[in-house]
């Protein structure tokens, strides 16, 4: 089986004839083809099964292509190809507005598609790759921040080095048989709780 052959394609072109040609072509080069004659069709259908992109007519009745393809994005985490019969300025705007990765004009020859796809769905996947980095970077960012913000209270609480806080905060996660930053995270979230209550009651009591 070639790289193509794994490729899923959903193609979304509310033209039946375009959408049929589209799917022929593409299938008879090896992608996988998953077809949609509008926008409703293409969220079922990729709650279903995920393609590698989407290749999205702009101008669609109901929920139109730049709509779809920021539901597709934010929802589901594909990227779009645009893919339209009109080059006005508006739809092109609307297209990258949305996150396209690239704007072709109808009609369009198979042949001359497959280079855009194929860099279209490169770009999906450095940029995926890119935004699982950056979500495992904010986790951990998150996590040392709980951490710092514990030893912080137990400084101040109970007078100690940052050092003997530190210590303090792994000799009892390792007894309660749980890791650091899972303690760090409660002792964050009881002092937030305790925080807040007593700015509820010193506002309580102003108001009398």
């Amino acid at each position: 089986m070639t790289e193509k052959t794994r490729r899923k394609i959903l193609v979304v072109d509310d033209d039946r004839l375009i959408l049929s040609t589209l799917s022929q072509g593409l299938g008879k080069l090896g992608y996988e083809v998953m077809e949609a004659a509008n926008a409703e069709e293409a969220l079922a259908r990729v709650r279903r099964q995920r393609p590698d992109l989407a290749l999205v007519d702009v101008r669609m009745p109901g929920i139109d292509g730049p709509a779809l393809a920021r539901r597709l994005q934010e929802e589901f985490g594909i990227a779009s190809l645009f893919l339209s019969a009109y080059d006005d300025r508006d739809a092109i705007e609307a297209a990258a507005a949305a996150g396209g990765l690239g704007y072709l004009t109808k009609p369009c020859n198979i042949q001359d598609l497959v280079p855009a796809l194929e860099l279209a769905i490169h770009r999906a996947h450095d940029l995926a790759a890119l935004r699982e980095r950056e979500a495992k970077l904010q986790q951990a960012l998150q996590r040392n921040r709980e951490i710092n913000v514990a030893v912080g209270v137990l400084m101040e609480r109970f007078r100690l080095s940052r050092h003997v806080a530190y210590e303090r905060l792994r000799q009892r996660a390792r007894h309660h048989r749980c890791n650091v930053r899972e303690l760090a995270a409660q002792v964050v979230q009881l002092t937030e709780a305790i925080n807040s209550f007593l700015e509820d009651h010193r506002s309580a009591k102003s108001q009398r």
